[in-house]
């Protein structure tokens, strides 16, 4: 075990992480200090816990420290580096923020691809602790959802409306950039011989987030075309398209798992049934069409979809189907779509959503200053 004055310091950090809109809870065991610890120096934790989540210049931070401009300069970039501070240029200015733990620290080592970090190998043991002790609640057991499901545009009824945040297509293209890295969730499960055999490389950033990331060698670059084929790829595999629980502009897709993803899990382990909203529509089977074949069933995440098979047709649970369109693709007889739901879930803009996120925790949108 650490000796105590530097337990404090990464104690005084988790704090800090503890006040952006997805936190970083205490749990008995304390493993949260032992992720901090591998993840930033003792001299960064020091510096981090005066960053605001916001962004910010070295010179503001300089300001606020009482250090040289040069040393902050250097530890920034170090940091940035080391995947725990964003860096970026607006109008020829270099600004940095403390990355949270989700989209964060929790996932930037992972995202170069399995074996590509050798920190994986200590932080996967780490957070799956820290996901059983305390995380799977911090993100499910809230009023508000974090992410919510992204309908594939091609599942949707060509009768419904398709609604311009539930449109993945549109939100890809209106973004300037775009980034692909490999799925957090999935490669950690690897390291504990879990996992599904579902392929990797397919959590989707954008904006200046991705850039960032392709930066400093987090991500790669591809175009919006490859980023909606990707999608694609990824609906016929089972996956589902998750992303902020906001309007937009959205900064990541993730492509989910029920066996893996954090979220599923907090779902079906914490017993957390709105970990992840559903979208604008629920699928729905054509009796007429459908011959029993349970390969919907067998694909929906949600277990929402009962088939007698062989005997009686598809019968979907509105209530757990979350809208992704997960089941349309491998349908033989193209007997599911998606149509709209009566009860359209409220999509907030990017702040009402921030400020949903705070209020679910008693927190307040100062402490991200």
């Amino acid at each position: 075990m650490h000796h105590s004055h530097h337990l404090e310091i990464y104690e005084k950090l988790r704090e800090k992480l503890d006040k952006a809109p997805v936190g970083f809870p205490k749990t008995v065991s304390g493993v949260e200090k032992e992720i901090l610890s591998v993840l930033f120096s003792e001299e960064e934790a020091k510096i981090a816990v005066h960053m605001p989540f916001i962004t910010f210049t070295a010179e503001q931070l300089a300001e606020r420290t009482g250090k040289s401009l040069e040393y902050v300069e250097k530890i920034l970039n170090e940091m940035a580096k080391k995947g725990t501070v964003w860096r970026g240029e607006r109008k020829g200015k270099v600004e940095y923020r403390l990355f949270p733990i989700v989209v964060g620290l929790a996932e930037m080592h992972f995202l170069p691809g399995p074996g590509k970090d050798p920190l994986q190998e200590k932080l996967a043991p780490l957070f799956y602790r820290y996901h059983k002790e305390g995380f799977l609640d911090e993100i499910g057991a809230r009023e508000h959802s974090i992410l919510r499901a992204l309908p594939e545009r091609d599942t949707i009824s060509e009768k419904a409306e398709i609604l311009p945040f539930e449109d993945a297509v549109k939100l890809v293209k209106e973004r300037d950039f775009h980034a692909v890295g490999y799925c957090a969730c999935r490669i950690m499960a690897k390291f504990h011989g879990e996992g599904c055999r579902r392929s990797l490389e397919n959590c989707l950033h954008f904006g200046s987030l991705g850039k960032y990331m392709v930066e400093h060698g987090y991500a790669r670059k591809i175009t919006a075309e490859e980023a909606i084929a990707i999608l694609k790829q990824a609906n016929l595999e089972g996956l589902v398209h998750c992303t902020e629980r906001s309007q937009g502009p959205i900064s990541t897709i993730c492509n989910c798992c029920s066996d893996c993803c954090v979220f599923f899990k907090s779902i079906y382990e914490a017993k957390h049934p709105n970990a992840i909203a559903h979208s604008s529509y629920v699928a729905i089977a054509e009796i007429s069409k459908c011959i029993a074949c349970g390969i919907c069933m067998l694909r929906c995440p949600m277990k929402a979809i009962k088939v007698k098979v062989n005997r009686e047709p598809a019968k979907v649970e509105a209530e757990r189907c979350i809208g992704c369109g997960v089941c349309v693709p491998t349908c033989p007889v193209d007997a599911i779509e998606l149509v709209e739901r009566e009860d359209k879930p409220e999509i907030p803009d990017h702040k009402t959503y921030i400020q949903q996120l705070l209020e679910d925790r008693g927190k307040d949108f100062s402490a991200l200053l």
